[in-house]
This record gives structure tokens, C-alpha cells and sequence, in this order.
């Protein structure tokens, strides 16, 4: 039987691979320590094991994207993570512009997250059993 693609499941492979990309290198430069990420990190208020701590979650985020049946997981994770990114340049008073790529990727990992809300209904089974 020969596999076809569709334009969906071509979009999302790009989509992930542009995500996974950009999620990886921003992680790299938060455990390099650039310094322009240790001043944001100050700028923001925050210590600078939450910079590593952000780094990490980025690349379990990135890693998830992967993951058969946790894509979901990793772009609302990743989602969640651009949120905070976006309120954190609010709360310091930046610029607009400055939270627009944040924005734009908390927007592509929403879109993403709900295209894959399928994958979640695996885990409503188990929390309904736990709560039994």
C-alpha cells in the first residue's frame, strides 16, 4: 500500500521542524549563558536558575513535539512558556514589539495543540479512572 501526504500532515511536519529549530537554539543560548539572555532574565526580575529551568522546559517542549501521541503536550507545554514570554516583556515594560515573537509563536503552538486535541483524549480515560 503506498503512503500518501496530505497538505495537513506536510504543514504540521514543517510547522514542528521550524518550532523544533527555533525552541532548540533559543534553549542553546540559555544554557550558553548569552548575555543578552542573562539581562532579559534580570530585566525581568527573575533568578538565573529559572533562565535554565526555562531552557529545559523548552527542550522537553521541543523533544515532545516529536513524541507519537504527545505532540499536543509539547506545543501547549511550549505555549504556555510564550504566555509567560509575552507577559514577562508586559510586566517590564518593554516595548510591543518586542513580546511579538513570542506572541506569534504562542499562536502557532495554540494552533498545533488544538489540531492534535485528539491525542489527549488518551489520558481522559486514566484521570477519570484515578478519580473512580
Amino acid at each position: 500500500m503506498k503512503k500518501t501526504w496530505s497538505r495537513q500532515r506536510a504543514g504540521s511536519l514543517v510547522l514542528r521542524a521550524m518550532l523544533t529549530i527555533v525552541f532548540t537554539a533559543a534553549a542553546g543560548m540559555k544554557f550558553a549563558a548569552m548575555p543578552f539572555e542573562v539581562a532579559g532574565f534580570e530585566r525581568f526580575g527573575y533568578p538565573l536558575w529559572f533562565m535554565y529551568t526555562i531552557g529545559a522546559l523548552q527542550l522537553l517542549g521541543a523533544g515532545l513535539l516529536w513524541v507519537r501521541g504527545l505532540t499536543s503536550v509539547g506545543a501547549a507545554l511550549l505555549a504556555v512558556l510564550m504566555v509567560g514570554a509575552v507577559g514577562s516583556h508586559w510586566h517590564a515594560g518593554d516595548p510591543v514589539v518586542m513580546a511579538i515573537p513570542a506572541l506569534v509563536l504562542s499562536i502557532l503552538l495554540i494552533g498545533l495543540a488544538y489540531a492534535r486535541r485528539a491525542e489527549l483524549a488518551v489520558f481522559i480515560p486514566m484521570i477519570s479512572a484515578e478519580r473512580s
